[in-house]
């Protein structure tokens, strides 16, 4: 009887090696061979970015092609140039589109004006995203854009850096600013830094107006999302105004159109600012290429750096395969493939990992012996309620801003013909 129970033993424990092993073709439960990998029809995807960013020749293959061809064999993506025109020309000519890459800033006169957006919800759900992965201030913000719901995925967001050129302060003798920089330390160095030397004016600071008050510190709530009260008149605006206008309005700087209309040329090409922030990104090499430039993170303001400023990904609501570009959005917004992204400087991953800011930057030769620790952000400060009227409440701050520069408008009137412009703009789209 032994014996017996030793044999059936061995055999058993054969054919469980057998088993493991994988030998032989039946399968040792219902005979039939081992599933064959599901083979998936050939997909053509169309991508489309609102901020031409991806136009280059080019960079769109090297950046998101090949990764996505690599992980999905089946699929081509193709990028739709912003050249070829705007969503709602492209609507109008039945080009398909999938995926809509669009800034916090414009995504309501893109995406949302055309009523491209879908609720990818039930698709997290059904791919198990971790929604964790991502910074949680800019998944917040899409939801409050999205009335609670999820029609998009954080991409990447904008950095906010002050970009300073050393050889002004060197020829002033003004030491560099440094990180941690308040925004009254910012107004004393630009002070000393304005000045007149010969037939050439210099400027200390420079920065986006636009972006300033869309990204503001105080996370003011300009237009009410639901009552579309607008608060543009009140205390908290008024010192975000004073705030920035004081810049300009240091002796010698004496604003016009014309240089407000060319911020950026005055730094980069005239090379007479000697500091600029775009408050909305980084600049690339060809812009910093002529420049003995350096970077210090921006002004904090109660503690805070500016809102969130993140591009995020849509799923177009007429896409025809919502689950292929739901799976190559997925795929584009993981910490695997971003992580690659930061080291070359690409992209600020729009992610809460941890590991981000130690690598940004560690494989792209123009931030060799740079601040890069100025980039990734920190600390940024509560988004303000977003409504589709966000955008032309910051404009409109924008147009204030040039009144009081050099039309001579005091900061009540301004601000006050800025509440009123946009008021006109919400009762016209109420009336349409």
């Amino acid at each position: 009887m032994l014996k017996r129970s030793i044999a059936i033993g061995a055999t058993g424990l054969l054919l469980v090696l057998a088993a493991c092993s994988g030998s032989g073709t039946p399968d040792a439960d219902n005979g039939r061979a081992p599933a064959q990998p599901e083979k998936k029809e050939p997909t053509t995807l169309y991508f489309y970015n609102v901020g031409a960013n991806f136009d280059a020749e080019g960079y769109f293959e090297e950046k998101f092609g090949k990764a996505i061809k690599e992980k999905f064999p089946h699929i081509t993506p193709v990028l739709i140039p912003t050249t070829s025109g705007a969503l709602d020309k492209q609507i109008a000519s039945g080009q398909p589109i999938d995926v809509i890459f669009g800034s916090v800033g414009l995504a309501y006169n893109s995406v949302f004006l055309n009523n491209m957006q879908y609720d990818i919800e039930p698709l997290v759900n059904k791919y198990k995203t971790d929604l964790s992965r991502f910074e949680p201030q800019t998944l917040e913000m899409i939801r409050q854009m999205s009335g609670g719901k999820l029609y998009a995925l954080p991409f990447d967001t904008a950095a906010s850096v002050i970009y300073y050129n050393k050889n002004l302060f060197d020829k002033f003798g003004v030491t560099y600013p440094k990180d941690g920089i308040t925004w009254d330390e910012l107004y004393n160095l630009s002070v000393k830094l304005t000045r007149k030397e010969g037939d050439v004016q210099y400027y200390g600071f420079t920065i986006s107006p636009n972006h300033y008050f869309w990204r503001n510190q105080m996370s003011l709530n300009f237009v009410d999302p639901q009552t579309l009260q607008v608060s543009l008149t009140n205390d908290n605006v008024k010192s975000l105004m004073d705030n920035i206008a004081r810049f300009y309005q240091i002796p010698g700087f004496n604003p016009d159109k014309a240089k407000m209309d060319s911020l950026t040329k005055m730094f980069f090409q005239d090379q007479v600012s000697a500091m600029w922030t775009p408050v909305a990104g980084l600049h690339v090499e060809k812009d910093l290429a002529p420049l003995n430039w350096d970077i210090v993170s921006y002004p904090t303001m109660n503690g805070f750096g500016p809102q969130p400023y993140p591009v995020f990904m849509f799923l177009n609501v007429g896409s025809k395969y919502k689950d292929d570009a739901y799976q190559v959005m997925d795929f584009l917004s993981t910490e695997t493939f971003l992580t690659e992204k930061a080291k070359a400087a690409t992209f600020i991953p729009a992610l809460s990992s941890a590991n981000i800011p130690k690598v940004f930057g560690q494989d792209a030769p123009l931030y060799k012996g740079r601040n890069v620790a100025a980039i990734p952000l920190k600390n940024m400060a509560k988004p303000s309620p977003q409504s589709k009227y966000y955008s032309a409440a910051g404009a409109q701050l924008t147009i204030a801003l040039r009144g009081i520069l050099y039309e001579g408008k005091d900061v009540n009137t301004a601000l006050r013909n800025a509440e009123e412009a946009v008021k006109k703009a919400i009762e016209a789209d109420k009336n349409k």
